[in-house]
């Protein structure tokens, strides 16, 4: 039985950014409450590349580093608001990249894609006799489908854009991936979603922006709800792994507005300093975790042995938590 690991990863994040001032007046919220309350003092936005040019230039920077590696799979988990509908950014990836013998696969989980990925392709790594390479990508432009004008959709309105590409191997890497932990609560499957599709299909008043239907249980008890599965991901992924929330070295979270991510680590019982907020940065979609691992790695709070605990969520609504460990 072989291991699973990541061998490196690449980001790609838009130069461009709208600060917390910008959102104000596009929201109609006070500057305080954009920058305190919701946590975020810019993002980054893209507007010149479509979702699969952020994927194929991440893929192909990451790649450009192991020409000698043979890629037999790539999977996008990334945004499904991609350039075009029914159809796919994996097999995009591949013809760009001239990836001969590999198959491609789109993962669709919203913003917790990158760790239901993770999950999935563990288990495909450790049972494979040969040698195996797996090139994991990530997307995001859905800063351009929030309804910055709809109160019910401001806890999007740190959707930022950006990318990420994973190079993942059961022969060598400088993580080892762990164990991961997942839980779907479908009673909100419909909360979020963009009005586009069959059911639409001849409505002149469809709208490209996407749509928030709270529910009043959603209104009610949704914060309750995500705490308590954060903590069980997070704990279970962890206990999982064989190792204690005391032994985690970082814990690498999306962005969520601010109060909750402090909640999140109190709750857990480990200091704040053991987390970096992504206030520069947004929500990236499921591309946060690694971004966030990123942080970490250049403010020297990962090291040789370090347990790394990467958590996200999406619509839909998932949660989900993956542990690794730096080995190199």
């Amino acid at each position: 039985m072989r291991r699973a690991y990541i061998v490196d990863y690449e980001l790609y994040i838009p130069s461009t950014y709208v600060d917390y001032k910008a959102l104000a007046l596009e929201t109609g919220l006070p500057d305080w409450v954009v920058k305190d309350k919701l946590g975020i003092n810019r993002k980054p936005i893209e507007r010149t590349l479509y979702v699969s040019d952020m994927a194929k230039l991440v893929a192909e920077r990451l790649m450009s580093k192991y020409t000698n590696v043979k890629i037999d799979l790539v999977v996008y988990a990334g945004s499904d608001f991609k350039d075009k509908y029914v159809w796919d950014v994996a097999p995009d990836v591949i013809g760009y990249l001239g990836l001969s013998g590999a198959y491609g696969v789109d993962v669709s989980m919203q913003c917790v894609s990158s760790i239901v990925a993770l999950d999935l392709l563990k288990p495909r790594l450790v049972v494979r006799d040969e040698d195996s390479y797996v090139l994991l990508v990530s997307a995001t432009k859905q800063s351009m489908i929030v309804n910055y004008r709809d109160k019910a959709s401001t806890f999007m309105y740190d959707f930022s854009d950006g990318a990420v590409a994973v190079l993942l191997s059961n022969v060598y890497g400088k993580y080892e991936i762990l164990e991961s932990s997942i839980v779907t609560d479908g009673r909100f499957s419909n909360v979020v979603y963009q009005r586009l599709g069959e059911r639409f299909v001849d409505d002149a008043n469809q709208s490209y922006l996407l749509q928030v239907n709270r529910s009043n249980e959603f209104n009610k008890n949704f914060e309750e709800i995500s705490l308590k599965n954060f903590l069980h991901v997070i704990r279970d992924a962890i206990e999982r792994s064989g190792f204690k929330v005391s032994d985690v070295d970082y814990f690498a979270i999306l962005h969520m507005k601010r109060s909750f991510h402090e909640k999140i680590l109190k709750e857990l019982g480990v200091s704040l300093d053991k987390s970096i907020y992504l206030e520069d940065y947004g929500h990236m979609q499921a591309v946060d975790p690694f971004l966030s691992l990123w942080l970490a790695e250049q403010s020297g709070k990962i090291r040789k042995g370090s347990i790394i605990v990467l958590v996200a969520a999406g619509t839909g609504w998932t949660w989900g938590a993956t542990v690794l460990q730096r080995i190199s």
